[in-house]
């Protein structure tokens, strides 16, 4: 759970375009990830990171 706020923060101070490439970078399988308002994007890259965490 501490990974997770710390990413949030992470995620948090970066631009839109920078979360955008984020996504590509880390999440090849789910490009669209990164389309969106700032807080959704955020919102889809911690609910990816918990899936991961999950299996």
């Amino acid at each position: 759970m501490e990974e997770l706020l710390k990413l949030k923060d992470k995620l948090e101070k970066m631009t839109s375009a920078e979360l955008y490439e984020y996504v590509k970078e880390n999440y090849p399988e789910k490009p669209d990830a990164g389309l969106g308002k700032k807080k959704l994007v955020i919102r889809r890259i911690l609910n990816l990171e918990r899936e991961k965490m999950n299996k």
